[in-house]
C-alpha cells in the first residue's frame, strides 16, 4: 500500500470523498471497464466519524455536528480497532431518513460505513481506493447477514459491499430498494487527495442515481 507520510495526531476536519458527476442510467455500462468499484449510495446523511479511541466526533460533510445521532458511544466504540492506538476517521452514511430495506420495514438509525481516512493516526492521502476497500476488510471482515448488498459488524453498525463488475444489473436489483438512492462508481487506483475542501476526490468518482421526482444526492 502506497500511503504519503502524513500524521494525524488531533482532531481536524476532513472533507469525505463525494461524486459530484452524475451519470445517465444508460451509460453505465460504458463504467463497467474494469477501473471501477460500484457501491450502493445508500439514503441517509453523509458522515465522518473522528476517534481516538476515547473521543469521538461525528461530523456532516459540511463540516458541522450531525444532528439526531442515535446510536450509543459504546456501539460506536466498536469500530475503534487500531492495534497500536492512534487516531481512525471513517467515512460512512447515516440512515436517519426513516426509508424502507427489501422487505418494506424501517431501516433507520444505522451507520453504512464505505471509506476510511485515517488509520492508526496515519492519514491515508496517497492510497488508491482499493487498498483502503482492503484494510476495510482487514479490519471488520465479510460477515454475511440477511441483507446481501451489506456486511454487518454490530446490530447498528455495517458496511456495503464493494463490486468490480455488472454494474447494470446490480444498479437494476439494488435501486428497487427504497433505502438505496443509486450507485456510486469510484475508480479504483484513484489515490486519496487531502480533503481540505468538498471538491477533493471528486475527479475520481461519478454517481447513478434512480429517478425519482426532484431527486436530489
Amino acid at each position: 500500500m502506497y500511503i504519503c507520510n502524513m500524521r494525524y495526531d488531533k482532531y481536524s476536519y476532513i472533507f469525505p470523498p463525494r461524486p459530484k458527476n452524475a451519470i445517465p442510467y444508460s451509460n453505465i455500462t460504458l463504467w463497467d471497464n474494469g477501473q471501477m468499484i460500484g457501491q450502493p449510495k445508500m439514503n441517509g446523511s453523509n458522515c465522518v466519524i473522528f476517534t481516538d479511541g476515547s473521543s469521538y466526533k461525528v461530523m456532516g460533510r459540511h463540516n458541522q455536528i450531525l444532528s439526531n445521532f442515535q446510536l450509543s458511544k459504546s456501539e460506536l466504540s466498536e469500530i475503534y480497532r487500531p492495534v497500536n492506538g492512534g487516531w481512525l476517521v471513517i467515512n460512512g452514511e447515516y440512515l436517519n431518513k426513516n426509508k424502507l430495506d427489501e422487505n418494506g420495514s424501517p431501516f433507520n438509525h444505522k451507520l453504512i460505513i464505505f471509506d476510511i481516512l485515517v488509520h492508526e493516526s496515519d492519514h491515508l492521502v496517497g492510497s488508491t481506493f482499493i487498498d483502503r476497500i482492503d484494510l476495510l476488510d482487514k479490519l471488520y471482515g465479510q460477515d454475511e447477514c440477511e441483507k446481501n448488498y451489506l456486511y454487518k459488524y454490530t446490530d447498528n453498525i455495517y458496511r456495503v459491499k464493494s463490486y468490480k463488475n455488472d454494474f447494470e444489473r446490480i444498479f437494476n436489483d439494488l435501486t428497487k430498494i427504497d433505502v438505496i438512492e443509486g450507485i456510486v462508481f469510484k475508480r479504483k487506483n484513484a489515490r486519496l487527495e487531502l480533503g481540505t475542501t468538498e471538491n477533493n476526490n471528486a475527479k475520481s468518482m461519478v454517481k447513478a442515481r434512480k429517478p425519482t421526482k426532484n431527486y436530489r444526492f
